[in-house]
């Protein structure tokens, strides 16, 4: 199969000399008409508008060599893939750049490459390994990787965070939503109720009373 880059090249092709072909069509029709020609100089304008979107587009979106080699997944939506490649970029540049390796396994994290993203969190845990964020990304990512599965791998890291920080967000949200997932609703609500407590700008307060509510109705009408 023809590479991204040639079935561009092929394409841009196409419509530059349809321009081309449209300019001496309508120079055609201005001289039977004794009008003015068009300067020779538009198609060679609109081509050039052309090639400088198309480049613009693709420097953006990222270079399909690197989705070829199973860096990026195929089917993630178009914008994330961007996110992945500019973050691996950073971290290309930056290889111990913290804030880089964060982005980046975020990136991956949005984009549902949870694996990917284990390795990249395990990287920015070898430069910090005392951070209990870092560490609550990490057991997000294994939970979903493993398919929602607290295995013991996960519970360990778990464990880790909480001792760095009782009341870890991401931890605390995992914590609650896998408890809410196997009708563990009071286990869930308690997790939940536990970051209202705390007075940080990191939780989103308005879902988390939503999900209290709901968890509840759910607990009232299974009659524990």
């Amino acid at each position: 199969m023809a590479s991204l880059g040639f079935t561009i090249a092929l394409l841009l092709s196409g419509f530059v000399a349809w321009i081309f072909w449209q300019h001496a069509r309508l120079n055609q029709l201005q001289t039977v008409a004794r009008l003015p020609l068009v300067s020779h100089w538009l198609p060679v304008l609109c081509s050039g508008v052309l090639l400088a979107m198309t480049l613009a587009i693709y420097s953006q979106t990222g270079r399909y060599s690197d989705w070829d080699k199973g860096k990026l997944d195929e089917h993630i939506d178009y914008l994330v893939a961007a996110d992945i490649t500019k973050a691996l970029r950073l971290v290309d540049a930056e290889p111990k750049n913290p804030l880089a390796l964060m982005s980046l396994a975020q990136a991956y994290s949005a984009g549902g490459k949870y694996g990917d993203a284990v390795q990249t969190l395990d990287k920015l845990l070898a430069l910090t390994p005392e951070d209990a964020e870092v560490l609550g990304a990490k057991a997000n990512a294994l939970y979903y990787r493993d398919r929602r599965q607290m295995t013991p791998e996960t519970l360990e890291v778990i464990a880790k965070a909480l001792v760095l920080s009782p009341f870890e967000p991401q931890t605390k949200m995992l914590l609650a939503t896998d408890a809410y997932l196997h009708t563990r609703y009071q286990e869930a609500i308690d997790h939940w109720q536990s970051l209202l407590t705390q007075a940080s700008g990191r939780v989103n307060r308005d879902a988390i009373n939503n999900a209290i509510q709901k968890a509840q109705i759910k607990l009232n009408e299974s009659g524990y």
